[in-house]
């Protein structure tokens, strides 16, 4: 256990030193880049990035994933633009997108855990449904939303300068440390991750800790659905598309095993981050976005190698054991 934890630290270390890196490279070499508006525009990215790989953490953690997020995530903001058009305040926007998310969510971890279908190819399916489905009911966009439904991006600010979705992740990701640290459900949750005949042994409700670990994550997809569509007056059906891809680097980069059952929300606070920042960079240096797109494979990649090569290594040190390890 504490040889892992040894591991773990050393991980998040070296994403410090790289982050540290990349600041300074952009210090020197992004005139203006740390300016207020463009920070606050960072921080407003990070929160909804960070709260949904905080969810897809989770889900990894089980063995499983989501690549249906990008496309739940657009589902969210065309129900709360439908609401929002109608003059419905923010803390309605907020219950009502978290009750879509785990609504979703839950749809998905029906497929996996009822019926047995693997979560990749299973949310492959639910993303063609819930996109499809977007494109059904929506002609394009809804526009000329109410000041009441943007809210959050042009009025909700801390000292007049700080967005208030930062300070919606500050607490969601604090509550997240402390449930992954101290709760129960968390154990049940590495435990799956590591091996789901033995967690099975132990009296653990497989089916049912992962279906309520997809409904959770839900919850955040919801939030961070409400801090993307009510960033204008325009709501499109593609405002989620390809953020799963975000999501999952900022997990994998933070060093949690794709394999399951062993990784730290630590990590994807700072993966998150990084992700978060240079994805700003490469806008504010007026960059091709498919640069940013192969930036991030290029991360999920070399993120994923790493991961597999750790999880060969601990099981040749511990044969027949996976090793916890707690957030």
């Amino acid at each position: 256990m504490k040889h892992d934890r040894k591991k773990n630290l050393t991980t998040e270390f070296y994403l410090l030193v790289f982050l540290a890196v990349v600041l300074v490279f952009l210090g020197v070499f992004a005139k203006g880049f740390y300016s207020i508006n463009n920070i606050m525009s960072i921080l407003n990215v990070y929160s909804y990035v960070l709260i949904s790989a905080i969810g897809m953490n989770m889900i990894i953690l089980t063995g499983n994933i989501d690549v249906s997020t990008g496309a739940l995530i657009s589902v969210v903001c065309l129900v709360i633009a439908a609401i929002g058009k109608l003059g419905a305040t923010f803390p309605v926007l907020l219950i009502t997108a978290m009750v879509v998310g785990m609504l979703l969510s839950a749809f998905n971890a029906f497929f996996i855990t009822k019926l047995k279908i693997p979560a990749i190819v299973a949310t492959l399916a639910t993303t063609q449904i819930f996109q499809g489905s977007l494109t059904l009911a929506v002609e394009g966009s809804i526009y000329d939303l109410p000041a009441t439904y943007t809210w959050l991006a042009f009025k909700a600010k801390v000292f007049g300068i700080i967005p208030f979705s930062f300070v919606m992740c500050v607490i969601i990701t604090v509550i997240a440390l402390l449930f992954m640290k101290y709760s129960r459900f968390s154990k049940k949750i590495y435990a799956v991750g590591n091996s789901t005949e033995s967690a099975r042994l132990t009296g653990i409700n497989v089916n049912r800790t992962v279906f309520l670990t997809y409904v959770i994550a839900g919850a955040l997809f919801g939030v961070s659905g409400v801090i993307v569509g009510t960033a204008g007056q325009r709501v499109t059906t593609t405002m989620g598309s390809g953020l799963e891809m975000t999501f999952i680097a900022a997990v994998v980069l933070g060093g949690t095993s794709t394999a399951g059952g062993s990784g730290r929300i630590l990590g994807t606070v700072i993966g998150a981050l990084i992700l978060a920042s240079i994805s700003s960079a490469i806008t504010y240096l007026g960059i091709s976005t498919n640069w940013a797109d192969f930036i991030k494979g290029a991360i999920i990649l070399i993120s994923v190698l790493v991961s597999a090569l750790r999880t060969v290594k601990r099981k040749r040190s511990i044969p027949g054991k996976a090793g916890v390890q707690a957030s």
